[in-house]
């Protein structure tokens, strides 16, 4: 081996064991700075989203988990918390997991995951039943109603359907919280009511008992469901909302939006687990269409479904989490099993990639080509009367001593051991027999 091709392997080697050794060190310090306090933020008490926040929370605890549970209207302040909580790893402030029932632009929050579609939650518009009867979107015009502050779930979904239908110039929207516009309602302050919750939600029951209210119908849901683009057609059947009262005696026509769990893909492999674990369990009324292999169903989710809660909808919980604790798992496990999974790739390319290219060193012809360059080389120096170095030497002698060796014929050895299977010699032919 020439002093270069010596000097190009040690580097090689060298930079190859720092890098590894530095991913070693990189396993063990992702593990430690994993956020495994889970900061839950949650939308008002009057939304579906508070509900599963507080099951999540409650759960958490039940698990030895830190956990704590915020209220935020403001659906993208929260995501964008979400986004940004890698930041400051570990901080028990640090918001990590959240709720989103509207379209958002994905590109924009590269480090949020989505844990799973729960809900598909409707869209109630409650009314002054002095309005009148059998009320749609046109009843609303020159009216006041309340729909959610900026950046809720409610609030998109409303200016957008004001914007289509047109009324955006004649109804008088009202931006503030949820709660607030509830007491406007009861009070005769606004017109309507805007809610995008869960029809089991109890402000839902509350209202829809309410004699002096009525629902809204969103006449042409579908058509109207197309051109929002991010919502679905949806049909209240009578009595769906209070059985026993028979509310509404009619259906009502509307629109639903998917409401997605999202978290930080920082978020603990451990808390993953349990939230996910919890998550297919709330509900079942609420679940989207589809079966027990399949749920829950990811369409028209606007984030990349976290591996982890994808692996556990399909497996269910990973077997080393039955043997062994989650700090066990978060502070040893994970790490381990990165450095063993790269320690056998490196392995096996070095068992069976690597002797595959030394076998075609000198057959490529990138090989014969520097080959000829380092002859070419040595006979200049030779025609100058300069004597070869002994590394000079040693090299041609290997040269000459590779070319000698014979080389084995595969063909002619695979047909031999062939033949010798079948209790048969190859049959020799020397040239004499040739001759004619």
């Amino acid at each position: 081996m020439t002093e270069w091709r010596a000097f190009l392997k040690f580097s090689l080697y060298t930079f190859g064991g720092l890098a590894f050794l530095l991913f070693i060190a990189g396993s063990f310090t992702f593990s430690f700075v994993m956020e495994r306090n889970v900061k839950i933020a949650a939308g008002p008490p009057t939304s579906y989203s508070n509900i599963v926040g507080q099951e999540l929370d409650n759960w958490l605890k039940m698990n030895n988990q830190s956990s704590s549970l915020v209220i935020e209207e403001d659906t993208l302040s929260a995501l964008a918390a979400v986004q940004y909580s890698e930041d400051e790893f570990a901080d028990p402030d640090s918001t990590n997991v959240g709720f989103v029932a509207q379209k958002v632009n994905a590109d924009q929050y590269p480090e949020v995951v989505s844990l799973g579609t729960i809900a598909s939650l409707p869209l109630l518009i409650f009314a002054r039943a002095e309005i009148g009867e059998n009320l749609t979107m046109r009843d609303l015009a020159n009216k006041q109603v309340s729909v959610g502050p900026p950046g809720s779930d409610v609030n998109q979904l409303m200016v957008e359907i004001f914007n289509t239908t047109g009324y955006s110039a004649t109804i008088d929207a009202r931006n503030d919280s949820t709660s607030v516009g509830v007491e406007q309602l009861l009070a005769g302050e606004v017109d309507a009511l805007a809610l995008l919750t869960s029809l089991g939600a109890p402000i839902v029951r509350e209202l829809a008992a309410n004699p002096e209210l009525t629902i809204v119908n969103l006449d042409r849901s579908s058509a109207l469901a197309f051109q929002l683009d991010y919502a679905q057609p949806a049909t209240i059947p009578p009595g769906f909302i209070d059985y026993a009262r028979g509310i509404p005696d009619e259906p009502i026509t509307t629109v639903a939006v998917d409401l997605t769990v999202i978290a930080s893909m920082y978020l603990d492999e451990p808390n993953v687990l349990l939230i996910a674990r919890q998550l297919s369990i709330l509900d079942p009324r609420m679940r989207l269409p589809s079966d027990k292999e399949t749920y829950p169903t990811f369409t028209n989710t606007q984030f990349p479904v976290s591996d982890i809660a994808r692996e556990y909808y399909r497996d269910g919980i990973p077997w080393h989490y039955e043997v062994f604790p989650p700090a066990l798992i978060s502070w040893v496990w994970i790490p381990i099993s990165r450095v063993v999974a790269v320690t056998l790739f490196i392995l096996l390319i070095f068992r069976f990639v690597v002797p595959q290219l030394r076998k075609l060193r000198y057959r490529s012809a990138g090989a014969q080509v520097g080959l000829e360059l380092r002859l070419v080389y040595l006979e200049r120096r030779h025609r100058k009367g300069k004597a070869l170095s002994e590394r000079q030497v040693r090299e041609l002698k290997r040269l000459i001593a590779r070319i000698d060796t014979p080389k084995v014929d595969t063909d002619k050895k695979i047909k031999n051991r062939a033949l010798l299977l079948l209790g048969q010699q190859e049959e020799v032919v020397d040239s004499e027999s040739k001759a004619p």
